[in-house]
């Protein structure tokens, strides 16, 4: 990773999505059908089977069933069948990739020939990266339009899927991350976002007034705090604590301004400013619909994720978070952005040409626009948001973008390294009381150290 990588969405990206706005239950595996109204589009002179894929045929998927479903996969299973008569594509969702994957990367097993490694219980990375397909020939390929893919994408998106030097990883959709809240509820109370933390916790003693809480946290998903600490250390400290953190370095969860941030959730955890609202869907809607907490801190899926638990008139919105001091070393606009939902194709498949080609068809303009008009968050392929789609959560990623312009950051050693469950334990204890925030740092920077030290871990660096 290079420093440039946290300029990926600025002038490249920035300016072609804020032209284009003018604003659970697992579904059934087997042989995909879809319900959408969405047309497929039609194979034209350029659309060729650029990766050798065989027909007829048979091509299988794994996508995880989170915020975005697994119809925009689907929908696009059904645009391969269609284009190609005699494949047989397969999507299959899951809500835990570990448990339904991990086990097919063993030898003798046959992994997915394409799988989403999203969510909690993603598969680290940095342990099968070498058995992963190159995704080179992807991206020389043309699109469904006839454009070749790598122009589509947005800067940065080939490197947030390198490792060890191979390009192995596709990230589908472009997420903000802040604190999502209720615009027309802080438009009713006369409030401005915070853009620093004593100016939260005086927020926090206001939101006590009214029977609110500043932050509700679920079980699954505590891990967004460290998101939401994170983000916040490196605003006010700069992108030595950015490099510090995902190079592992041994003082990284040290560093005083990640101290300082720890300290100052501890505060709010101490006032009785945060609440645990159980199952993460379920404390969700404790901010959503019961409007019982001011703030969620979250990236873009969080929109379409709670569309049906979110109460009438609440104007979903994000704000950046917010800094330790009035003069942080990133400017307050600063924002962490990344893309996310991690599409791999994995080598000893039985068919990895049949994954290349879903993601050929996934990264066409249709679905891309299809997908964004669904989920209320862009994908990795430029100037492919509906023009007339109107959301204030998306008008509000998009000004946050315009806002940060150069000022764009972000990290990936906790998906990466395969902490996520971990954090989530920690962070968990932390936001219960049951864990200090010194303590917590010195369990978070013994995770880090864990990594560093293991010879059997192939590590990255960042400048």
């Amino acid at each position: 990773m290079t420093l440039g990588r946290r300029h990926f969405l600025a002038a490249a990206a920035v300016a072609p999505l804020a032209a284009c706005v003018t604003q659970p239950g697992p579904a059934p595996s087997g042989e995909v059908s879809s319900t959408s109204a969405t047309p497929s589009p039609s194979p034209t002179a350029t659309e060729s089977l650029p990766f050798g894929l065989e027909v007829p045929g048979d091509v299988h998927a794994v996508v995880f069933d989170g915020a975005f479903g697994v119809a925009y996969v689907r929908d696009a299973a059904r645009t391969m069948r269609e284009n190609h008569p005699g494949l047989r594509v397969t999507v299959e969702s899951s809500d835990d990739i570990t448990a339904d994957v991990s086990a097919l990367f063993e030898e003798g097993e046959t992994p997915p020939d394409l799988v989403d490694n999203s969510g909690s219980h993603q598969l680290a990375v940095a342990d099968i990266a070498d058995r992963l397909l190159p995704l080179d020939d992807l991206m020389a390929a043309e699109n469904l339009e006839g454009e070749t893919i790598a122009e589509t994408l947005y800067s940065g998106v080939v490197q947030a899927g390198t490792f060890n030097g191979r390009h192995v990883a596709l990230d589908y959709a472009l997420s903000v991350f802040g604190l999502w809240h209720s615009a027309s509820h802080f438009a009713a109370q006369g409030w401005a976002v915070p853009t620093a933390w004593d100016e939260l916790l005086e927020l926090g003693e206001q939101a006590k007034g009214l029977g609110q809480h500043l932050f509700v946290w679920g079980d699954e998903a505590a891990s967004y705090y460290a998101e939401l600490a994170i983000s916040s250390a490196i605003k006010e400290g700069g992108h030595e604590v950015r490099r510090a953190l995902d190079n592992l370095e041994a003082d990284g969860w040290r560093h005083p301004a990640v101290a300082g941030v720890l300290q100052a959730m501890e505060a709010c955890v101490e006032a009785g400013f945060v609440l645990h609202g159980g199952a993460y869907i379920e404390a969700q809607a404790e901010w959503s619909l019961q409007q019982r907490a001011l703030f969620y801190p979250s990236g873009s899926w969080i929109a379409r994720e709670m569309d049906s638990r979110t109460t009438q008139g609440f104007e979903m919105t994000v704000a950046p978070v917010p800094t330790l001091t009035a003069a942080p070393t990133l400017p307050p606009a600063a924002v962490h952005a990344q893309p996310v939902e991690q599409f791999i194709v994995p080598e000893d498949a039985d068919n990895p040409a049949g994954g290349l080609e879903l993601l050929r068809v996934m990264l066409s303009r249709q679905a891309a626009e299809a997908f964004a008009r669904t989920n209320l968050v862009p994908t990795v392929v430029r100037t492919t948001v509906p023009a007339d789609l109107e959301s204030t959560a998306l008008v509000a990623q998009t000004r946050l973008l315009a806002d940060a312009g150069e000022d764009v950051y972000s990290w990936r050693f906790v998906s990466h390294y395969g902490l996520t469950e971990d954090y989530n334990r920690l962070w968990g204890r932390f936001l219960s009381g049951d864990l200090g925030a010194a303590a917590l740092g010195d369990e978070l920077q013994s995770l880090s150290d864990a990594v560093r030290e293991d010879p059997s871990i192939r590590r990255y660096t960042v400048d």
